[in-house]
């Protein structure tokens, strides 16, 4: 089966999922492709491999080789969901220590914002923390570039779900939320992020957000933003 992969940002760490066998060839070569267009932009990697069967011995090394190469640069790559066969493989090349393997998606996500790197920068980083949740990609480049550039620390991801692992992991105190994601499960949104972080407060976007006037709608971001983030510093000198 030909090697598919799609890949989905969650912060600052980029999840991969792959589809078919990593195997010597064109597969390898896409996979070693996509991972290279990835890591200059995020050093942290979750490759999912739940759909992956068989990896030959050409593509273990491209594995070492990666893995390798985001440390050098400070971060990771996380292995997750690993069929039997190719744990067992790993366990009988005895390179299983290498990696860092996950049972979940999920758990991987998390040790990738809970880890050294994340740590330090959660507690050098006094820049008050924003999580943009929207469902465009372009839409949360634009909040995540203006948002940095007004001083605040930015991450963002596309889902509720995503979100939910992020809230957990960072300490964000204010989310944006995309008018359409205000429901997931049935459940009100506010009340799942509430249920993790009672304290955190919420910003739900205009449902013409994307169309708006980008300089007028910024400003209106802007002036909520800040009238939280000095209700909340306020609030922390009583506490």
């Amino acid at each position: 089966m030909p090697l598919s992969m799609n890949s989905r940002p969650v912060g600052g760490v980029v999840v991969v999922r792959c589809n078919g066998r990593i195997v010597a060839g064109a597969e390898l070569f896409s996979l070693q492709s996509h991972i290279g267009d990835v890591l200059p932009k995020h050093c942290d990697v979750v490759l999912v491999l739940d759909q992956v069967a068989f990896i030959d011995s050409s593509g273990l090394g491209a594995l070492v080789r990666m893995v390798s190469t985001a440390r050098a640069k400070g971060g990771d790559i996380k292995l997750s969901g690993l069929q039997q066969h190719v744990r067992k493989t790993l366990e009988m090349t005895h390179l299983l220590p290498l990696f860092e393997t996950y049972d979940s998606e999920a758990e991987a996500i998390l040790a990738a914002y809970l880890g050294s790197r994340y740590s330090k920068e959660k507690s050098s980083d006094a820049r008050f923390r924003v999580l943009c949740v929207y469902d465009s990609v372009e839409v949360c480049a634009f909040l995540s570039e203006v948002l940095c550039r007004a001083g605040y620390n930015t991450l963002t991801t596309g889902n509720v779900g995503d979100a939910m692992l992020l809230l957990r992991a960072i300490n964000a105190k204010l989310i944006i939320l995309g008018a359409s994601m205000q429901t997931v499960h049935g459940k009100s949104t506010r009340k799942v992020f509430e249920e993790i972080d009672p304290s955190v407060s919420l910003v739900v976007l205009d449902e013409d957000f994307d169309r708006q006037d980008p300089g007028e709608c910024i400003t209106t971001l802007l002036k909520s933003i800040r009238s939280m983030s000095g209700a909340q510093s306020a609030h922390s000198k009583l506490s």
